[in-house]
């Protein structure tokens, strides 16, 4: 199907998991749903080539980056933390942030809503950063706080996929977050 929305808001579903590249091989692990999402941002770190010759701009170019943003949710669980960001247990059964963590290469897959229909997407090939989180006295009415995520996608390196988008009635759409399929392009 077609895009056919004229607008799109909503953030649910995030799935994450393991992204491995074994040579060329790419394995996805499978996709564990977090609950409580919020809000998501990834932002192009495109770049600009100028090259300047004969006194004037002789070449330029842009080339696509990596996308990077925070991930937000109500809560990050405690299985994710131990899964994706290196989280251990302490031996009095507490939780406990490390010091340079051993983290997974990761993938996420969500949906987003629109006025039509929705939008499912994955990202490929990415990092994730130190959970952070505010804490605030209460006050006259209870306020939740969220805790983001700074991720980062550089995308697969065989394909150059950083992002796919699937609508309803795409092949991939319905098994996005039971079965995401690695990176692949059309002959």
């Amino acid at each position: 199907m077609a895009d056919t929305n004229k607008v799109l808001f909503g953030f649910s579903q995030l799935h994450i998991g393991t992204y491995e590249d074994n040579g060329g091989t790419i394995t996805m692990g499978a996709p564990y749903h977090q609950e409580g999402a919020v809000g998501f941002s990834p932002e192009a770190q495109d770049g600009e080539v100028d090259f300047y010759a004969d006194d004037y701009d002789y070449f330029s170019d842009n080339t696509t980056g990596p996308k990077q943003g925070n991930l937000v949710v109500a809560k990050f669980d405690r299985a994710f933390k131990t899964q994706f960001l290196g989280y251990r247990e302490t031996a009095t059964g507490g939780l406990a942030e490390v010091i340079n963590p051993v983290k997974p290469r990761v993938y996420v897959a969500f949906e987003v809503k629109g006025d039509k229909h929705g939008m499912r997407v994955i990202m490929y090939n990415g990092t994730l950063g130190s959970a952070n989180r505010e804490y605030n006295t209460l006050e006259d009415t209870r306020t939740p706080v969220t805790e983001a995520l700074p991720a980062k996608f550089v995308g697969d390196p065989g394909t150059g996929i950083i992002t796919a988008t699937y609508f309803p009635g795409d092949t991939g759409y319905e098994t996005l977050f039971t079965n995401p399929p690695a990176p692949a392009l059309a002959p």
